[in-house]
């Protein structure tokens, strides 16, 4: 067996060398005057020696690794770089963790003939500047490599030059312990405390009431009499207390939503919405579903295919073809390892479409991330930022990162999405993605495209990679708070090639009808696809030890969970089996046929010829009783900031130039175009409406549109989809943070042409943990927000006759540890509501945000709110009392408008519309100027700082045509709303106000100058 190691370098640079060095002199304050980076490459074959494996390279194998035109290639140490670094960092992945980049290279490799050749990458950086050891690992632990799951070596440049790195090189290795017991016994009759310990120390995230649950069951009569038949022990064993802690997982279970609520209320200020004291009997039932459940009976409406009960929702809003929708969120992982758990997030919200009823095809991915000013620690800070966790700059691009190979590399556009900032996101990063697909009406044989249906004696086919340790316990991790010790196997690494190629393996079946059902592999592995698919026939048995793996050594209980990643699980009716296999060995797809369904009424595991796990479904997924938790809310909550830092000043009419580009430069406001061009928005040519808009591409627009024709649909097919969220309300009032975020949500997608009529809408719930006890001791107060944005949700999507038709909660988003001085820290994310909005719209009756013809008028739509609490506005300045409350939202004068607006775009009354957002009206209008490099001149009356910058419901900025304003005027009626002035050639913003001073002219390009700053 030989191993060669390769480097290759880029002849010139590239940007990222500048950026590595700005931001190790900006935000870890460390004097890095270079970086010069190359990529490594160890190639290992069982068949070579070392001498042969270089000559086979350098006759042709080389240009799998290089690029002779850009790179040059590098197989000894002679070839050094320039000048003298002060330290060499080397970057490689650990043993077992994906490395997509080496599997592409091993399959190049095949296709060449070196059939038997293995592949690792990493990366070397050669850092100059008078450099400590101590700055140089700083360096590298928070700009090169994440230790979690990569290998880090830092060396001075004198002990690099004296390893010959080229002589002796190897690839890493999994090595696990071999031929142990299947199974291990659980002792679930100790004493409480120590099943509580053994919880925690193993990741179950069990409760006592849990423990006790099993306890109780595992200790019946005739579960015993039944387990000693089957030869299994009367205490349960690993692989079943994993299924069990899976599937009860929040993640999984939602407990939090179904539990039974206790909710009281104190004496509330004036003008806030009183729910009284009441028992709920889950939140779920009582609001989300019921809103969807009560719009459809109502509402007669037969565009509802499939909510609540499959992978994502389905609605039909063209003749052709269905759309499936659905948002996930990948918080505690992407904390950890923000690339991994970022592309883990955007293939597995894949999956979910690619898992909706006989499958769908993703044509669209969103993402939203909340994260923490990536500017920070401003100076004077660093010793209150929380210990452990990364930079907010270097969750902000892994994240980012980790979204946009997902969806690149699996040809899948990025149409919308959005950025918050807030400091409360710094001890846990939120991350949204969501995905769009589309599948028939009727599959070629007839079958129903939402149909779900197994028949006992289905073979279990597993699809796609194999399973490894990564990925073990992330259902029950991200059912836990983020701490100093969360796990590492947490984490996985997503392939997009890998599932890419499954995805269509398993629609080319589909339409062949070579399967019956689908789901993915997600969250608990097999555990929770078998598991939930087998109620689908009552009973399912299978044998892991016919499942692939990444190594060998892996305990049955492991495979049982592990959530590694591009696999699916499908039901083969038995005639079928050959057929499905030899269709995904023609594919170059992994298919394996690992057990059967039946109808025992129970889960059986084996691994080989033994059972380790028998568990029955009802106790699986029906017995668990309901938690019973109290909530109480009193009134707005004073925000008690963990950084302790107030940088606001009271704003000056002189200085109205200055204010306008301070919100428009804020983190919340700025453009974020350099970061969304990284997407790719045109793969599938489909995006009709895409982030940005104008001749200079430069104007934000307010929501995506797909055109359906290119994916099956009807010739003018279309749908718009847009994104809502208000947690700066959270604290003030969680109803109205509720209905201000599907007010947005909805207002986007009907500033682009979505009609209201047809718009679903989906639920992300993230909170902080809303369970009372000695670690959470507000946990009452934090269910009571939950209540209150629950009940807020329900009445303005029963008000708007919007269903909801999909959705996911997220309920431990809190971190607990230490700040940089050795300080007890806890920071707990702001209660968020994440609401998604789908609706149908019309090829030719859509629209952008940007002002489009000089001369045009401008309108602002909806009742203007003058209130600044909660807003953009609010985060830099000081306000006064009479700016300093909350905007109401009328909800029957929204829903009029919006069929207002939904008319005039279908009659051409509208050259351009643009909801009023971040920044109010001001900002909104700057936005509409930058795409085509126009100018606005306008008159305003009112509260100068509430009619600039006031960011009430809504509201729209819009322009008309000249020629048509009296039809505008007409068709509006007597809706509010307020004529501001007109579109002009000279790019000029010009302001006139009662109280500002007479001439305010502010050109254009400085208000661009200070949205495209630099996040």
């Amino acid at each position: 067996m030989g191993c060669i190691r390769i480097e290759t370098e880029l002849i010139i640079p590239t940007a990222a060398s500048a950026r590595r060095i700005r931001e190790a002199q900006s935000y870890l304050n460390i004097d890095l005057t270079d970086i010069q980076s190359r990529k490594c490459y160890w190639l290992e074959d069982q068949n070579q020696s070392q001498n042969e494996l270089t000559i086979a390279l350098q006759s042709g194998l080389k240009d799998v690794f290089f690029d002779p035109v850009m790179e040059q290639l590098i197989l000894e140490s002679t070839i050094e770089p320039n000048g003298v670094p002060s330290h060499v960092v080397e970057v490689a992945y650990r043993a077992g963790v994906t490395d997509n980049v080496a599997h592409s290279a091993e399959e190049a490799l095949a296709l060449l003939g070196a059939d038997n050749c293995n592949v690792a990458t990493g990366h070397l950086h050669y850092l100059y500047g008078d450099l400590t050891h101590a700055e140089s690992e700083q360096i590298a632990h928070a700009l090169l490599g994440n230790p979690l799951i990569q290998r880090l070596e830092i060396l001075s440049y004198q002990d690099w030059v004296n390893t010959d790195r080229f002589a002796a090189p190897s690839l890493p290795k999994v090595i696990l312990e071999q031929n142990r017991p299947p199974f291990e016994c659980i002792n679930v009759e100790r004493p409480m405390t120590e099943l509580l310990q053994q919880s925690v120390e193993n990741c179950w995230a069990l409760s006592e009431a849990e423990l006790a649950h099993i306890q109780k069951w595992f200790g019946r009569p005739d579960v015993q009499a039944s387990r000693k038949a089957l030869g299994l022990p009367l205490q349960p064993t690993d692989v079943e207390i994993e299924v069990i802690a899976q599937s009860w997982s929040e993640h999984c279970k939602h407990k939090i939503f179904a539990a039974t609520v206790e909710y009281t209320e104190g004496a509330l200020p004036k003008g806030v919405k009183s729910l009284g004291d009441q028992t709920i009997h889950s939140l779920f039932k009582s609001y989300v579903r019921r809103a969807t459940q009560e719009i459809e009976a109502e509402r007669q409406l037969p565009w509802l295919c499939s909510v609540f009960h499959d992978n994502a929702g389905v609605v039909r809003f063209d003749s052709k073809v269905d759309l499936a929708i659905k948002v996930e969120t990948h918080n505690s992982p992407s904390a950890l390892d923000p690339y991994g758990g970022a592309i883990t997030g955007i293939l597995g919200v894949n999956r979910d479409i690619i898992g909706v009823g006989m499958g769908a095809r993703p044509v669209a991915n969103m993402d939203v991330f909340c994260f923490a000013d990536p500017k920070w620690p401003l100076e004077g800070d660093e010793d209150k930022m929380p210990v452990g966790l990364m930079h907010p700059r270097r969750l902000l691009e892994g994240v980012h990162k980790g979204v946009e190979d997902g969806g690149n590399m699996s040809g899948i556009p990025t149409v919308n999405g959005a950025i918050v900032f807030d400091q409360d996101y710094a001890g846990k990063p939120l991350v949204f993605v969501g995905t769009v697909g589309v599948m028939p009406h009727q599959l070629p044989d007839g079958t129903e495209g939402t149909r779900k249906v197994i028949q006992p004696k289905d073979r279990i086919f597993m699809v796609g990679g194999a399973i490894g340790a990564d990925g073990i316990h992330g259902a029950t991790f991200s059912s836990l708070e983020l701490n100093e010790n969360s796990p590492a196997t947490a984490v996985q690494i997503g392939d997009p090639i890998t599932q890419k190629r499954a995805l269509d393996f398993l629609l080319e079946a589909r339409d062949l009808g070579l399967f019956r059902c689908i789901t993915d592999n997600g969250a608990g592995g097999l555990s929770s696809s078998v598991g939930e698919m087998a109620t689908l026939s009552n009973g399912a048995e299978l044998d892991l030890r016919k499942a692939p793996t990444k190594y060998p050594g892996l305990q049955p209980w492991e495979l049982m969970i592990s959530e590694s990643q591009e696999r699916m699980t499908v039901a083969v009716p038995p005639e079928n089996a050959s057929g499905f296999n030899a269709l995904a060995q023609r594919r170059g797809v992994v298919a394996t046929d690992i057990g059967q369904f039946t109808n025992s009424g129970a889960l059986r595991v084996s691994y080989g010829d033994t059972i380790v796990a028998e568990l029955d479904l009802s106790f699986l997924h029906d017995s668990l009783p309901p938690m019973v938790l109290p909530a109480r809310w009193t009134g707005p909550i004073e925000r008690r900031s963990w950084i302790a830092r107030d940088d606001r000043t009271t704003p000056e009419i002189e200085s109205i130039e200055h204010i306008i580009c301070q919100l428009l430069k804020s983190p919340n406001v700025v453009s974020k175009a350099a970061w969304v061009r990284q997407y790719d928005h045109e793969v599938q040519g489909a995006t009709h409406i895409k982030p940005f808009g104008g001749n200079s591409a430069e104007g934000p627009n307010d929501s995506g549109v797909i055109w359906l024709y290119p994916h099956g649909g009807s010739e003018n097919g279309a749908a718009a989809i847009g994104c809502g969220l208000a947690p700066r309300i959270s604290l003030e009032d969680p109803y109205l943070m509720a209905q201000y975020a599907v007010d947005e949500a909805i207002r986007n997608v009907v500033a682009t042409g979505g009609d209201i009529d047809t718009a679903c809408i989906l639920d992300n719930f993230c909170w902080p943990d809303p369970v009372k006890s000695t670690k959470t001791p507000d946990g009452d107060l934090k269910m009571g927000q939950l209540v209150r944005c629950c009940h807020g949700l329900y009445d303005i999507a029963k008000s708007y006759g919007t269903p909801l038709v999909s959705g996911k909660d997220s309920m431990k988003n809190d971190f607990r540890g230490k700040n940089g001085k050795g300080e007890p820290l806890t920071i707990s994310i702001l209660p968020t509501l994440l609401v998604t909005a789908m609706a149908k719209a019309k090829l030719g009756a859509t629209q952008s945000s940007g002002f489009k013809t000089a001369g045009d008028v401008i309108y602002r739509l909806g009742i203007t709110g003058h209130g600044l609490r909660g807003s953009e506005f609010a985060c830099h300045y000081h306000l006064d009392s009479e700016m300093d409350h909350l905007n109401p939202i009328d909800l029957e004068a929204n829903k009029s408008l919006y069929r207002i607006v939904h008319q005039l775009l279908q009659d051409q009354l509208l050259n351009s519309v643009h909801d009023i957002s971040d920044g109010g009206l001001i900002c909104a209008i700057s936005e509409s100027c930058f795409g085509n490099d126009l100018g606005a001149s306008l008159k305003l009356d009112g509260p100068l700082w509430g009619s600039l910058f006031g960011e009430a419901p809504g509201q729209f900025v819009v322009s008309v045509p000249a020629d048509k304003e009296s039809l505008f005027v007409k068709a509006i009626g007597g809706l509010a709303h307020q004529r501001l002035g007109s579109v002009t050639e000279t790019p000029v913003l010009s302001l006139v106000h009662p109280t500002l001073p007479e001439d305010n002219q502010i050109p254009i390009a400085t208000l661009k100058s200070a949205w495209t700053e630099d996040l």
